[in-house]
């Protein structure tokens, strides 16, 4: 084989290695560069077309041509040479820019692994916070739960006490209400017997005013007939006579009274009681008045005998007249209070 053949293969060999390269960055990137496909596949068919032409085209081979210009050839590969220090010098650069490229999509890629990592630390935290913040959710509806609880039973508790003290209240207000209508029938009662009681006293009013008139009429008899100068002892005696009826029946009405005044005592009230409790009764007034009077009587009566001349002040159915009529006044004055 020929220099010339050496040199043209080596040529060929020099300039096929950018296509090499080129052809492996495609294979370890061939998603960063697309366009590498279309470059590599021109540059290596350049390539080939240039270096292997004597093989392409066995008509021209140097054996066949020995008067081939050398100066051809030496220009040929040097300008092939040059071209493929450019080409070279190109490719560099450019796998240069690749790998430079390469390197700040690794970083980009760091980075966003490092943002991947912060922001999954970030989630991780917000996790570790939110299960916090459930548990201690989860405590206050638990503690919230046991306050309502405690809350209830307050409630049925205060609610029981309220039904007992309102079932108190009823009971004591019927009792009350029992108790009512027992002094409302007592005040009935007491009503109708002092009712009873009045009309008894009216009853006894009327009698005594008949009585108090039949006295009168008879003090008017008694006192015609001492006008008329009646002085024998059968005039004295017969009014004295008189009086003693009348004493006596002034004496009986003022028991009666006395009961009656107690009677009425027994169904009045405590005040009315004590009201009515005196030491000195109208009946024992009235009785000492009585008493007065007969010994004013008499001795009246034993002055008319001492002196028949003189005529009498005072007659003894006058006096009794006057007890009668004090004793009616005391009786009204008790009725009145």
């Amino acid at each position: 084989m020929y220099p010339t053949v050496r040199c043209c293969l080596v040529a060929s060999y020099a300039a096929s290695l950018p296509c090499i390269l080129l052809y492996v960055v495609a294979l370890l990137y061939p998603t960063q560069h697309p366009m590498l496909y279309p470059t590599m596949y021109f540059m290596w068919y350049s390539t080939m077309s240039t270096s292997f032409a004597p093989r392409m085209h066995p008509t021209l081979y140097p054996a066949l041509y020995p008067t081939l210009n050398e100066s051809l050839e030496q220009k040929e590969v040097k300008e092939e040479q040059a071209a493929g220090g450019e080409e070279e010098e190109e490719l560099r650069g450019q796998v240069f820019q690749l790998l430079m490229e390469l390197d700040e999509t690794r970083e980009v890629s760091q980075r966003h692994e490092e943002g991947f990592l912060e922001l999954q630390g970030l989630l991780e935290d917000e996790r570790l916070v939110s299960a916090e913040q459930a548990e201690s959710f989860t405590r206050q509806i638990h503690r919230l739960q046991g306050s309502l609880w405690s809350v209830q039973q307050e409630m049925d508790s205060l609610e029981e006490e309220k039904e007992s003290e309102l079932e108190k209240v009823h009971e004591q207000l019927r009792c009350t209400q029992e108790e009512v209508l027992l002094l409302q029938q007592g005040a009935e009662e007491a009503a109708a017997e002092r009712e009873n009681d009045i009309a008894y006293l009216q009853e006894e009013l009327c009698r005594l005013k008949a009585e108090l008139q039949r006295l009168h009429a008879s003090t008017q008899e008694h006192t015609v007939e001492v006008t008329k100068g009646l002085n024998s002892g059968d005039l004295l005696h017969r009014p004295l006579d008189r009086c003693d009826d009348a004493y006596l029946a002034v004496s009986d009405t003022g028991r009666e009274q006395v009961k009656t005044g107690s009677y009425i005592t027994l169904s009045q009230s405590g005040p009315e009681l004590q009201d009515l409790e005196d030491p000195d009764p109208p009946g024992l007034n009235v009785l000492v008045r009585l008493r007065r009077a007969e010994e004013t009587s008499l001795r009246v009566q034993t002055e008319n005998r001492t002196g028949p001349s003189e005529p009498p002040v005072l007659s003894i159915p006058f006096i009794g007249m006057i007890v009668i009529v004090a004793l009616i006044w005391c009786w009204w004055e008790e009725l009145a209070s």
